[in-house]
């Protein structure tokens, strides 16, 4: 198959590129359903439905694709992946699907830092020039809609949002030398209820029949789209793949336009051209860096979740911890 002779890094980008069509769906979803119900009840509508499906699977699956290795890294990826939603969904009520993901886009350099800072991936100067060119564009992107920060709880959302799924990339570079890609897809959604669903009990709002699809739309979009950024963190750099994330502009011009007739300024394209040539200056040849010895990456893990350590089993085999 001619997939099977490109490089991995260059395979990553398009998985990631895929995951970005994937993930505008989530916020279409997301931003059709939050004028009715508040953003911890669409966490726990969307939480509930995907455990449901999971469930389902798991009847016929069994349960061994869910077993874990690393508890506690579930859960903190989890509490991340989950936050990150949140502020995102609550960006969303305030701008349009493009902005939003326009200021998410400082995600990739906020990837490439602690990559190179937690896992240890080379910084090359190409990265350096993309990440930073990248960040140009986007800078050009918002200026004709900033209005001085005119949105600030919007625009902070949506940076906070970015740190959150910047640092659950990480763990999920981390997670996929020793766990499956359904439990990884599967433990985040048990943590979701455990938290979103009595949260969002405290101020439930009666949900329509559509507000229950949109937000089931919003679960399956989500999955997809995780699943996608599984695959591309498994075969290349997570410092390279990030950047790809760039894509979800024009997809995301594209549904503002269908859906809620929304057509950015002209300005936007000229920033959307500066991030493509900005992806392109990424080293496509390489793959997935493994680390010299699988301590290095247990190392790496352990420092992400110092404060959780204490739930580890203290007599547990070194290759098992």
């Amino acid at each position: 198959m001619i997939a099977t002779r490109l490089s991995g890094n260059f395979r990553g980008v398009l998985w990631m590129t895929a995951a970005m069509a994937s993930g505008v769906f989530v916020d279409v979803c997301a931003k059709l359903v939050s004028h009715d119900v508040p953003t911890s009840q669409i966490l726990a509508m969307r939480a509930l439905t995907t455990v449901a499906v999971f469930l389902m699977i798991i009847l016929f699956m069994g349960t061994r694709q869910i077993r874990t290795r690393r508890p506690v890294a579930h859960i903190a990826r989890g509490i991340l992946w989950y936050g990150s939603l949140f502020f995102v969904f609550f960006a969303l009520r305030q701008m349009s699907i493009a902005e939003v993901n326009a200021y998410l886009f400082i995600e990739a350099l906020l990837t490439v830092l602690m990559a190179v800072v937690i896992l240890g991936e080379k910084l090359t100067a190409r990265k350096i020039i993309a990440t930073l060119l990248g960040l140009v564009g986007v800078w050009v992107m918002c200026v004709p809609r900033m209005d001085g920060f005119g949105v600030p709880l919007g625009v902070a959302a949506a940076l906070i949002g970015a740190f959150c799924f910047s640092a659950q990339t990480l763990f999920a570079k981390v997670l996929t030398r020793t766990e499956t890609n359904f439990s990884m897809l599967f433990w985040p959604q048990i943590i979701a209820v455990v938290i979103w669903v009595p949260i969002a009990m405290i101020t439930w709002y009666p949900a329509s029949i559509a507000d229950w699809l949109y937000a089931s739309g919003a679960g399956f979009f989500a999955m997809l789209t995780n699943y996608m950024v599984l695959r591309a963190v498994r075969v290349a750099d997570a410092s390279v793949v990030s950047p790809a994330a760039y894509t979800a502009l024009p997809f995301s011009v594209a549904m503002d336009l269908i859906f809620f007739d929304m057509l950015p300024v002209p300005v936007i394209f000229i920033g959307a051209g500066i991030v493509v040539v900005a992806v392109m200056l990424l080293d496509f040849k390489g793959g997935a860096a493994k680390p010299a010895n699988e301590s290095e990456e247990d190392a790496a893990l352990e420092s992400m979740t110092t404060l959780a350590r204490a739930d580890e089993n203290p007599q547990a085999k070194p290759s098992e911890a």
